[in-house]
């Protein structure tokens, strides 16, 4: 089997499995994204805990098999139980994603991504302008470029952009973390960020066929991860 048509078959398998499977994702997002997160993970098959950083809250992300956090969420009095879950995350085998793209125009908080990364993510999502920051850490990594196109690993592999109407929705960045957290559950990093990252994409391009203005596209995109299968993804990244 050549190597594409390997990739192929492991991508559209792990789209699968996260359906089969109903794997639990813990997710520590930021309110506002909490109902779009929760929306995408169900219409995938996956199940959400979504909570802050309280201690209570993380307590439930040793149960789950995988984990999101969203650098967004992290404030100087909610930073505190963070390491010990991660270090028993990290204890447990539990796989983990550090979304550390930046919110707004707030500049990136470089300190406490280095941080993060000492708690070694299996996946680290920034934007491409602050790449830097990770490369030395020697962490796979998904760089989203403009909030649409995605570059998996080195930059070799390259995602199809998302519709630009997906961009625009609220949560939408929590929620591709989220995803690729679920495939990262049931898959190996380089694979479930090509999953997680290529379903987003094509759900996004169908639902501009069916959604017209915010609502209804928000909407038709939740369906439409319902219906997309491991085969068509790979489909989509062109492995097949």
């Amino acid at each position: 089997m050549n190597p594409s048509s390997h990739l192929a078959l492991t991508v559209g398998l792990a789209a699968e499995t996260v359906r089969e499977s109903g794997v639990v994702v813990h997710c520590v997002a930021p309110r506002e994204a909490t109902a779009f997160v929760a929306d995408v993970l169900h219409a995938v098959g996956a199940s959400a805990v979504i909570t802050g950083t309280s201690v209570a809250g993380l307590e439930a992300a040793g149960s789950a098999d995988a984990l999101a956090l969203d650098l967004a969420t992290l404030t100087a009095e909610g930073w505190d139980p963070v390491g010990p879950a991660l270090s028993t995350a990290a204890a447990a085998g539990t796989p983990w994603v550090l979304d550390a793209t930046k919110l707004g125009r707030q500049p990136l908080r470089a300190g406490l991504v280095q941080t993060l990364l000492g708690h070694r993510p299996a996946m680290v999502v920034v934007d491409e302008i602050d790449a830097d920051v990770v490369v030395a850490a020697g962490v796979e990594r998904a760089i989203v470029t403009e909030g649409t196109q995605v570059l998996v690993g080195d930059g070799e592999l390259v995602v199809p952009p998302m519709n630009t109407m997906l961009a625009k929705t609220p949560g939408v960045r929590a929620a591709a973390s989220a995803l690729i957290a679920a495939c990262l559950g049931v898959a190996p990093p380089l694979e479930a960020a090509l999953a997680g990252a290529a379903w987003m994409s094509l759900a996004s391009e169908r639902a501009a066929r069916n959604g017209r203005g915010p609502a209804r596209y928000r909407m038709a995109f939740i369906d439409e991860l319902s219906t997309i299968h491991g085969d068509e993804i790979a489909e989509h990244l062109g492995l097949r």
